[in-house]
């Protein structure tokens, strides 16, 4: 029996219409595992998404790269603080429908591949519990929950649009056994919506996957904090992960970076070196 790599590096990552030279970036880098971001729509809508899901299946084959989850994203999304809560995620009401359609979607694509856990960001969660639009999110994500455990996936929270405690009572209100959380601390910071430590104290026994990024706190009203190198922000990673580890957190360490090309990989690498050093020092007992 293969022993189950503890703690093991990933990548977030797209596979655009090249999926074996995606995947081979990430094993030349050295790292085992990704996550991958929303597929585009060729291979779930198009005639030819069996073609290019039949390649995505030999390259995860010859690379060997395991794929811990995959992202569901919604077109419109507009990523700041002032029209983030009406276009982000499952909770505005007017494009709820249609994006509950695609993430089922991308749902049935993920079983197709063989990802048993799918991600996505659900949007500016209500903190009043009695509103209409949080019941209808409640019954939205009943509904869509059941249908991943109907697909034998786990569905996990992006963090970051809303604080800890309010995550924690949504899953708590859903109340389903497949329900977890990919834990972005440097959203938190980013958003303003709380402290990694914070997460990792209320939602750690639910942490399934991980984003690690670095940010800043917001600086500039009504937009996100920075996005930064790992490292360089403010979630001490130092911290946050032994804490998640005594919380029994075993999964991905999924390094991203929200920038492109040669400073991308270069802060890659910085990262896969700053999180070695936290894992072989957690490892060593």
């Amino acid at each position: 029996m293969v022993k189950k790599e503890i703690l093991p590096l990933g990548v977030m990552t797209g596979i655009r219409a090249n999926p074996m030279e995606a995947l081979s970036k990430i094993r030349a880098l050295g790292i085992p595992t990704c996550q991958l971001g929303n597929p585009p729509d060729e291979y779930i809508y198009a005639k030819e998404a069996d073609r290019l899901n039949e390649e995505l299946k030999s390259a995860i084959r010859k690379t060997g790269i395991k794929i811990s989850s995959v992202f569901i994203m919604y077109k419109g999304h507009i990523w700041n603080l002032i029209d983030g809560p009406g276009t982000i995620g499952l909770v505005p009401e007017n494009t709820r429908a249609p994006r509950v359609v695609h993430a089922c979607a991308v749902s049935n694509w993920a079983k197709k591949i063989g990802i048993n856990v799918v991600t996505s960001h659900m949007g500016f969660i209500p903190a009043d519990n009695t509103s209409l639009v949080y019941k209808g999110f409640i019954d939205t994500m009943k509904r869509f929950v059941a249908f991943c455990k109907g697909n034998d996936q786990i569905f996990a929270f992006e963090t970051g649009q809303e604080p800890p405690l309010v995550l924690r009572r949504t899953i708590d209100d859903i109340g389903a056994d497949n329900v977890r959380v990919n834990l972005d601390s440097a959203n938190l910071l980013m958003y303003g919506m709380g402290t990694p430590l914070e997460a990792v104290r209320l939602l750690g026994e639910f942490v399934v996957n991980t984003h690690c990024k670095d940010g800043k706190m917001p600086q500039e009203k009504g937009k996100l904090g920075p996005e930064m190198p790992l490292g360089e922000g403010d979630v001490h990673y130092e911290e946050v992960l032994p804490a998640l580890y005594e919380k029994g957190f075993r999964g991905p360490l999924t390094i991203e970076r929200e920038i492109s090309g040669v400073q991308q990989i270069k802060d890659i690498k910085k990262a896969i070196k700053l999180l070695e050093k936290i894992k072989e020092k957690l490892l060593r007992y």
